[in-house]
C-alpha cells in the first residue's frame, strides 16, 4: 500500500476526527410520470438541487426527457420518462448556524485534500478532461444539422449549424449549473441581449444567466431571456447562425443530443 506523504495525511487525519456535521439539508422524493406528454411538479420554495432517485420506465436523459429549473421552481418530465426524483431544500437557519464553526474546519481539509486530488481527477476520461479534447455530445437540429461554433471554438466565434463532422467545436457537455461548454468556453448570449434576434457566442465561462441554459422538451432556452436557440429565418443549412428567438415550438427550434 502506498504510504500518504505528511501534509495529505495530515489533512486526512484532520478531517476524519471531526465530529459529524448534523444534518444542513431537508430532502423530499417526489414520482412525476410522462405518458409522452409534457408534465411537470411545482418545487418548493428553497431547492437547491433534484436528482433523478430511480427510473421507473422510459429513457430518462436529463435536460433531455427530465430536467429542472430554479428560477421557475419547476420539475418536469417529457417523452414517456417516468421517476422518482429527490428535491434538495435549504437548510433551516438554526441548522446553518449551528455547524458554521463544524463546516469552516471540515471544508478546510477537505480542500486540501481535492486540491492535491484534482491533478488525477480526470485519469479515467477517456480525453483525460482537457478542454478541446471532444468530450461531450453533438447536438442536432431541422435538416440533421449540428451546432457548431464557426470556424474554431475561440471567445466571440459565433454559434451556426453544420453537417456534423464530430470536431471538438462540435462537441457540447451540459453542467448541472445549466451551462453547454464547447471546448472549454460556455454558449453566452452575446452582451446579454434580450431582443428576438440575439448573436449566441462561445465566450470564456463567467456563471452569468447569460450563459445558462434549460431544456424543455425540443428547445432550448436562455435562463437569462426566456428565449429558444433558433435557426436564422428559419433555415437549416450550412453555415446557418442559429440566434436567439421567442419561443414557438417550431422544427426550426427543435433539437437533439
Amino acid at each position: 500500500m502506498p504510504v500518504l506523504s505528511r501534509p495529505l495525511a495530515t489533512l486526512v487525519a484532520v478531517a476524519l476526527v471531526l465530529p459529524p456535521l448534523a444534518a444542513r439539508a431537508d430532502e423530499q422524493t417526489v414520482e412525476l410520470r410522462s405518458r409522452g406528454e409534457y408534465q411537470s411538479y411545482p418545487l418548493p420554495e428553497g431547492t437547491t438541487e433534484v436528482d433523478l432517485d430511480e427510473q421507473l420506465s422510459g429513457a430518462c436523459r436529463f435536460n433531455r426527457t427530465w430536467g429542472y429549473d430554479l428560477s421557475n421552481k419547476e420539475l418536469w418530465v417529457n417523452g414517456g420518462c417516468a421517476a422518482r426524483f429527490r428535491i434538495t431544500t435549504e437548510a433551516t437557519r438554526e441548522d446553518k448556524s449551528s455547524n458554521v464553526g463544524l463546516a469552516i474546519a471540515a471544508a478546510a481539509a477537505i480542500a486540501g485534500i481535492a486540491i492535491l486530488a484534482s491533478k488525477h481527477k480526470d485519469d479515467d476520461r477517456p480525453d483525460g478532461g482537457n478542454p478541446g479534447s471532444g468530450w461531450g455530445s453533438q447536438i442536432r437540429g431541422m435538416g440533421d444539422m449540428c451546432l457548431d461554433i464557426e470556424g474554431s471554438a475561440r471567445p466571440g466565434n459565433g454559434l451556426i449549424v453544420f453537417n456534423c463532422h464530430g470536431g471538438t467545436n462540435q462537441r457540447f457537455e451540459w453542467t448541472r449549473r445549466g451551462e453547454l461548454r464547447v471546448a472549454g468556453l460556455c454558449l453566452d448570449v452575446a452582451n446579454g441581449d434580450d431582443r428576438d434576434g440575439a448573436r449566441v457566442i462561445a465566450w470564456n465561462c463567467n456563471g452569468q444567466s447569460n450563459q445558462r441554459w434549460r431544456a424543455y422538451g425540443g428547445q432550448i432556452r436562455s435562463e437569462a431571456t426566456g428565449k429558444c436557440l433558433d435557426l436564422k429565418e428559419g433555415q437549416s443549412r450550412p453555415k446557418q447562425p442559429v440566434i436567439m428567438w421567442r419561443c414557438n415550438g417550431g422544427q426550426n427550434q427543435r433539437w437533439s443530443w
